[in-house]
């Protein structure tokens, strides 16, 4: 039996189809944060991404069905490459 407590909160990463052409190199969507405590089932709070594809999978991975006993704090300081 495992003695792990179970963190306060839990994550879900939820991507979300852009229907955009010009948005072809970019990922969106949501992290839904649900609280243990909370009997209702449904999210607690949410933040909406926009961020570059190649960043996509290892943003899932970091965040998605992940526990803490923290709010998540993201702060991302993105530079795009220049245009040669």
């Amino acid at each position: 039996m495992s003695k792990n407590k179970s963190k306060k909160y839990w994550f879900s990463v939820v991507e979300e189809f852009i229907m955009n052409e010009n948005a072809k190199y970019f990922r969106g969507g949501r992290i839904e944060v649900y609280d243990r405590d909370s009997k209702t089932g449904y999210a607690i709070w949410e933040a909406r991404f926009w961020i570059p594809i190649e960043f996509y999978d290892q943003f899932r991975e970091t965040f998605d069905f992940k526990e803490s006993d923290n709010m998540p704090y993201i702060n991302w300081d993105y530079k795009p490459k220049e245009k040669e």
